[in-house]
């Protein structure tokens, strides 16, 4: 009895078929010929819209559809008919002819035989492909038997090859009485739709062409296939369809497939670059050699001793699915079908090749280990990524697990400078703090911090790499994807288990290609991803139905659940909304946290400022300049927690009002937000506020723009040049490349204005420049320690009247001491009682536990942890 033909994708039947017990879990799919970057972004819209489709009858016989597609291969409309897949088609055109036999040119796809025997018909070869010719069908060839239907594919499936017109006119010419079934199923991926030679007009009158759309387009699931030649061989098939036989959705796909010309062009290039790179390192392997083609796939010529069905079984032991050609006339066992696919998972096979047939290479094991995962991704900034991910790094942590924080990208003014002198993103740092560790640059291993109309300055694992505009950053992405991927398998290597954070939103479409910090980290890292969607802004349940249907289907099945997050209300209200969302997207709701107004843990860029709630009846009235590129406003976020201290963010100069201390933060431009201040009318209004004895302090920028002068001559932040500044500290500034990243540890002098001298202080630098004070012995603070090393080196400046003080020293008012001492002189100024402003100390651990229990609490996580 003849074998059954294979198809591929069906990894349980082919375990059957090798006698193993279990199909294993396939994680690289070599068996199926699908496009590599997979199908067309139409398609997310029209299934967006599937269920208006689906409640319709779609049009009888695909008319439209029909009318689409012959438009863009170029014929008229009469010339063509379309069906569910090319499988049906090949099953009208047998019902229509009736011949008494069939017949092939082998090797060839099993399905003509499939639906050869579904007619009652035996199969033969009429022509039988040499590996002389390459697999091509070359003229001149003997054409054997006498079918009266004989298929040929080009490209040929499992070979790979083109039919060229003169053996197409060749063949239909030494059988004249004979109908040719030229199927052109991956003919996309050589050229255009329809070559000139198979225009009907063009075709020899016993040709009919048949192309599978699913190939190309990835849409297997969908089914739709059609057939073209000329009008009374059309015309004669359309006689024994049935109606309604393409389905609705693939009705309304039809039109749109071909309109998207730079996916057509992405998908060919694409496909020969990745097909090029595979062939070369296939033929590295001893005893491999591949045969030349035109498609998707490669038919791989295997050692002798190793025929294809045995490594078939080998490696989907190891997870990788390949189609053996064991069944294929004219094709000896030792060959296999390999689909083209992307670089990682070849790079998965080959591995696994190599250790099969290399003498000497490390095993491969047959379900390799990666460290678990969990992906927090939101459905927009500020949706809560950041919290959420530090709760599950305090959560796993209380469990006992080795757990460490990890963000690929981070865009942040908000930054940190590690032990090792390394500068990173603060949420990582929130994070690392969270699950009890110490901040490390692998947990972020590239940071950019925006320039404004400058572009970005990037850094990579902690160390600044240059200034770069979009354009250009995206140029280097591949780099900065490696980076990623080698420090988070450093990380990886040194814990039990990672939570990994997103950017932005997932589902930005422009940039999902380039994105290497959302659903493609997660990919690499096999991580289980939960979606953050805050249902504080309104409309929660279409982001989170929008940014799941907007990925791809392999992004998609990274999902385990969807978190709403920020909830103020009855949660019962929300469970038929839940429910529908659920059954929408297939992905389970693990919860509904309640809005945490009060959370003592910081944010990761300027959004989180719209938590920070006015108090007018506060003691004491701060005053924070909210400059257009403010970095490190988590400076100010321990003196908003005290009681009786209000902290506000002013964006202009006709909200200051009459504070009792103004304070300009660090920015990211110095010379750009200095000259903002002085266009905007904020400068004078500072200086105004000075003479009227209002207290100022500046912190890293703020400390530059509080001196004489800003001179920038190597264009550091941008425009060379020099700037004025707002004279009221006795210091000049020249920005320079180098770029001081240290933490720091001093005391305060006898200059000091609002504390006594000997208190201690701590914190972080992170400037590019130099700042002169004419008079070294007057700086009000004294830094002793400088990374871990001994020093004693001036730091700050302080006006001759002690209302101006500046440093470059981030975090310094963390510190109990230090931001106490400031209270009571602002409160002695104002005739306050010193008990109206009590400090809180900052229990950044009570607050990641109150997180992890509100978490326990409202949430169903063990799907993100089980094993």
């Amino acid at each position: 009895m003849p074998m059954k033909p294979q198809h591929g994708g069906n990894a349980g039947k082919v375990a059957k078929r090798l006698g193993l017990t279990e199909a294993p879990v396939v994680r690289f799919d070599f068996s199926v010929n699908l496009n590599p970057i997979g199908p067309p972004p139409a398609l997310r819209g029209i299934l967006l819209r599937g269920a208006d489709t689906a409640v319709h009858y779609p049009n009888e016989y695909a008319e439209p559809a029909c009318r689409a597609l012959a438009a863009v291969h170029g014929f008229d409309p009469e010339h063509v008919i379309v069906g569910n897949g090319s499988t049906e088609v090949f099953g009208w055109i047998l019902q229509a002819l009736r011949p008494a036999s069939a017949a092939t040119v082998a090797p060839a796809y099993g399905g003509y035989a499939e639906v050869s025997a579904a007619a009652g018909l035996p199969m033969a070869e009429a022509v039988t492909l040499s590996s002389d010719t390459g697999f091509r069908l070359s003229v001149p060839f003997e054409v054997a038997g006498a079918a009266e239907i004989i298929f040929v594919g080009s490209p040929n499936n499992p070979t790979g090859g083109l039919v060229s017109p003169d053996a197409l006119r060749e063949l239909t010419a030494k059988r004249p009485g004979a109908t040719v079934v030229l199927d052109v199923s991956f003919i996309d991926f050589a050229g255009p739709p329809c070559p000139d030679e198979l225009k009907p007009e063009n075709l020899p009158a016993n040709v009919i062409v048949v192309k599978s759309l699913t190939k190309f387009f990835s849409i297997a699931g969908l089914r739709l296939g059609m057939a073209w030649g000329g009008q009374e061989l059309i015309e004669l098939v359309k006689t024994v369809r049935l109606p309604w036989s393409v389905n609705g959705l693939s009705q309304a796909l039809a039109p749109a497939l071909y309109t998207d010309e730079d996916y057509m062009a992405r998908s060919r290039a694409r496909t020969q670059s990745l097909r090029e790179r595979f062939v070369g390192l296939l033929q590295e392997l001893p005893g491999f050699s591949v045969s030349p083609a035109d498609a998707n796939f490669v038919l791989v010529h295997l050692p002798q001793d190793w025929p294809g069905a045995r490594l078939q079984g080998e490696l989907l032991r190891r997870g990788i699915l390949i189609r053996s050609c064991e069944d294929f006339t004219g094709l000896d066992p030792n060959c296999c079908r390999l689909a083209v696919r992307p670089e990682n998972e070849q790079d998965a096979l080959l591995e696994a090749l190599r250790q099969l047939y290399v003498p000497g290479t490390a095993p491969v094991p047959a379900s390799p280990r990666k460290t678990p995962a969990v992906m927090v991704v939101g459905t927009t900034s500020n949706a809560g990524k950041s919290i959420v991910a530090a709760g599950l790094c305090r959560l796993l942590a209380r469990r006992g697990l080795d757990v460490a924080p990890f963000k690929a990208q981070n865009m942040a003014l908000n930054s940190y400078v590690t032990a090792e002198g390394g500068e990173m993103g603060r949420a990582q740092v929130t994070q690392a703090y969270a699950a009890g560790l110490e901040p490390h640059t692998d947990m972020n291993p590239v940071l950019l911090k925006p320039l404004g109309e400058n572009g970005s300055q990037v850094i990579v694992n902690g160390k600044p790499v240059g200034n770069f505009r979009a354009r250009d950053y995206y140029e280097r992405k591949q780099e900065m994807r490696e980076a990623a991927h080698a420090a988070y398998d450093r990380l990886a290597a040194r814990h039990d288990f990672i939570v990994l954070e997103g950017a932005g939103s997932p589902a930005e479409i422009n940039l999902m290609e380039e994105d290497f910090v959302n659903m493609h980290m997660a990919a690499y890292a096999g991580a289980r991803t939960v979606l953050v969607a805050d249902i504080d802004r309104g409309g929660v349940f279409a982001s989170i139905l929008g940014t799941i249907s907007l990925l791809p289907p392999d992004r998609r099945r990274l999902f385990a659940g969807v978190i709403i997050n920020k909830f103020r209300g009855d949660v019962s209200l929300l469970e038929s909304g839940i429910r529908d969302v659920e059954a929408m997207t297939g992905v389970p709701v693990l919860g509904v946290l309640p809005y945490i107004a009060d959370i003592r843990i910081e944010d990761e860029d300027s959004l989180g400022l719209e938590r920070i709630r006015e108090t007018p009846d506060a003691a004491l009235d701060i005053a924070v300049l909210r400059l257009p590129r403010i970095s490190n406003f988590t400076d100010y976020l321990a003196m908003a927690l005290d009681t009786g201290v209000q902290v506000r963010y002013v964006g202009g100069a006709d909200s200051l009002g009459t504070p009792d201390l103004i304070v300009i933060p660090g920015t990211k431009n110095t010379r750009g937000d200095l000259q903002w201040l002085h266009d905007s009318g904020f400068g004078a209004a500072l200086k105004r506020l000075h003479g009227e004895g209002i207290p100022l302090i500046g912190v890293c920028g703020g400390f530059q723009i509080l001196g004489e002068s800003v001179v920038d001559e190597d264009g550091v932040e941008g425009d060379s040049g020099e700037t004025p500044g707002l004279g009221l500290l006795p210091v000049t500034t020249r920005l320079g490349p180098r770029k001081e990243l240290a933490q720091v540890e001093g005391v305060a002098t006898s200059t000091m204005p609002f504390c006594e001298p000997g208190t201690e202080f701590r914190g972080y630098e992170i400037h590019a420049g130099e700042t002169r004070l004419p008079d070294a012995s007057r700086a009000p603070l004294t830094i002793t320690r400088r990374g871990g090393a001994s020093v004693e080196e001036p730091a700050g400046a302080v006006s001759e009247d002690g209302r101006v003080f500046g440093c470059y020293i981030h975090g310094l008012f963390d510190g109990a001491a230090l931001r106490c001492a400031l209270w009571r002189r602002l409160c002695d100024r104002k005739g306050v009682p010193h008990d109206k402003v009590v400090p809180v100390e900052r229990t950044l651990s009570a607050e990641f536990d109150r997180l992890a229990d509100l978490m326990e609490e409202h949430l169903e996580l063990d799907v993100l942890t089980r094993p």
